[in-house]
């Protein structure tokens, strides 16, 4: 007890009698903070009090960092809806739904809802936005203006073709793996595939991939492994517009100068997009081609092809390898499609069906 009386008695002489301007204003400053703070909570939480969701996610942004940071974000999503229902509040300001329905209201052409600002965080540069990240909406009408003819192929010269080869070497990639009797990633290989036919289509060349059998510049795993804290962006949205815009940040961000990943891509971009402008232009009829044509900028179309090599290509690709990872695992499924190819397989010379053929089998339909 008495070593307890002790230490309370020095605590007691260590705090100063009498506060310094310095110290009564701090506390002032702190006092502040934390009204305000408690309001903005407060406010946040009143303003989608009627959804439910994890707890913690009606006051503080930490749940949904977790979550989106983990290996398992698409269950933990799930298992929200489910608990909580179709539209649940992952965040202080954040909902998510499942709702189909509901989902094309919300994303319809002519829907009332605006973009919420976590769209900032899928720019490929700070300062520059592209058609997902437009917020603006009369913006972001003017850019699919003037995109829509080059994403629906219209514009694009042998198109099918393009297709049709791009399979063609797909096929003959696997089929060296099939006649050595090697083990291969067919997940990896599909990504190839993708991100060829993607630039085939956007700037009249495929980059390689399936040629090289490899990852070229590094390209697939430098985004891979930036994934996660792009993703995080997407929770912090404002690191992007106040800070990674700021020139004191642009050295650890990538440049078209760098010789791999997502800034050789930017430097590949940016020289497609500059030999389609000026006295010496190149036209061509691939999407790039049909963007420039429908009025798009240099510094439009450099941002543009980022988001088709990007986007277009690893969409592609998740949904090929969801596809065949569902076949594959069922039985019965697999067991018909097998029997089918079979079937079809002496009716058929090329690996790839012309429109014009007819189908062989029912899943050629």
């Amino acid at each position: 007890m008495a070593a307890i009386s002790d230490l309370l008695q020095a605590a007691q002489r260590a705090v100063p009698r009498e506060s310094s301007p310095t110290r009564t204003a701090a506390n002032c400053i702190l006092g502040i903070f934390i009204l305000w703070w408690l309001f903005s909570t407060v406010k946040q939480y009143l303003r989608l009090r009627h959804f439910r969701g994890p707890p913690l996610a009606a006051f503080s942004k930490l749940w949904h960092l977790k979550t989106v940071w983990g290996p398992k974000a698409h269950l933990e999503f799930y298992d929200v809806v489910k608990k909580y229902g179709n539209l649940a509040r992952v965040g202080p300001n954040d909902l998510i739904m499942e709702d189909p329905e509901l989902v094309k209201r919300v994303l319809g052409a002519r829907s009332t809802y605006r973009r919420a600002d976590w769209y900032d965080a899928v720019r490929f540069h700070p300062k520059k936005n592209n058609v997902l990240s437009t917020r603006d909406e009369d913006e972001h009408a003017k850019l699919r203006a003037k995109m829509a003819a080059g994403y629906n192929g219209k514009h694009v010269q042998d198109f099918e073709k393009k297709l049709d080869n791009n399979l063609s070497n797909f096929f003959r990639l696997l089929g060296r793996y099939v006649d050595a009797d090697q083990p291969f990633d067919f997940a990896r290989k599909v990504q190839y595939f993708t991100l060829d036919v993607i630039t085939d289509l956007a700037f009249g060349d495929p980059m390689g991939f399936m040629a090289e059998d490899g990852d070229m510049y590094d390209y697939i795993e430098t985004t891979e492994k930036a994934m996660p804290s792009f993703i995080t962006l997407t929770v912090f949205p404002w690191v992007v517009t106040k800070i990674l815009s700021n020139p004191l940040f642009r050295s650890v961000l990538p440049s078209d100068k760098d010789i791999i990943g997502m800034g050789k891509v930017m430097g590949i971009a940016k020289k497609y997009a500059a030999e389609r402008f000026g006295p010496d232009k190149k036209i061509q009829r691939d999407m790039l081609g049909s963007f420039i044509a429908h009025g798009m900028t240099q510094e439009e179309a450099e941002s543009e092809i980022l988001l088709q090599v990007f986007a277009g290509s690893d969409t592609s690709a998740t949904t090929i390898r969801a596809t065949i990872l569902h076949v594959i695992t069922n039985p019965r499924v697999l067991n018909r499609l097998l029997a089918e190819i079979d079937a079809a397989a002496p009716h058929t010379a090329q690996p790839v069906i012309a429109d014009a053929e007819p189908a062989p089998c029912p899943t050629c339909k």
